[in-house]
């Protein structure tokens, strides 16, 4: 079943009209292409799973959705000073998967992390991330991103499937890098 989740994801992901997706600098093409996938997932976990995880900014003020997972994005929403988007859920500890730009040594960079309530600091959950992906803005390509959420992605359907942070959890701990918030 996982497995199928996956292929669908690739299916999904495919159907993105990449050529469409312009922007007067790289951050604004690329977060629209990260909008695009974090969209797709978005409502590929909810048909697949029942569970609709929290997406910010908020799913319907970044697209529209026409159906058979067919979103046009809003192209009134200013994507070039768009820091990140992230779509998380809360099975015993918050998760998050967060696409983000930022500035390394005066070079925009993106990344894609898990973010993992795994700590309390002064009584407040303090996020962990996992890098699944890095590089600058001018190297940024979508096979690598899609490879990396394609490895990640059953051990977090087992997470929502099974309502707990523990399969996901290992997954990061064993398999991805540790990095600073």
């Amino acid at each position: 079943m996982v497995e199928e989740i996956v292929r669908a994801f690739e299916s999904d992901i495919e159907s993105i009209p990449l050529s469409t997706i312009m922007g007067e600098t790289y951050n604004e093409r690329i977060m629209k292409l990260c909008v695009h996938i974090m969209l797709g997932l978005w409502t590929r976990i909810a048909l697949e799973t029942g569970q609709k995880l929290t997406m910010t900014p908020y799913q319907y003020s970044l697209g529209i959705y026409h159906g058979q997972m067919n979103w046009v994005l809003n192209e009134a929403l200013n994507y070039k000073d768009l820091p990140q988007v992230e779509l998380s859920g809360t099975y015993g500890k918050r998760h998050a998967l967060v696409a983000e730009s930022y500035n390394k040594k005066g070079e925009e960079w993106m990344r894609l992390v898990f973010a993992l309530d795994e700590e309390d600091v002064k009584g407040k959950p303090l996020p962990m991330n996992y890098l699944l992906y890095d590089v600058p803005l001018t190297e940024f390509a979508i096979g690598p991103v899609l490879d990396a959420i394609k490895d990640a992605l059953p051990k977090w359907v087992e997470t929502i499937r099974a309502r707990s942070e523990e399969p996901l959890s290992t997954y990061c701990k064993e398999s991805l890098e540790f990095v600073d918030p």
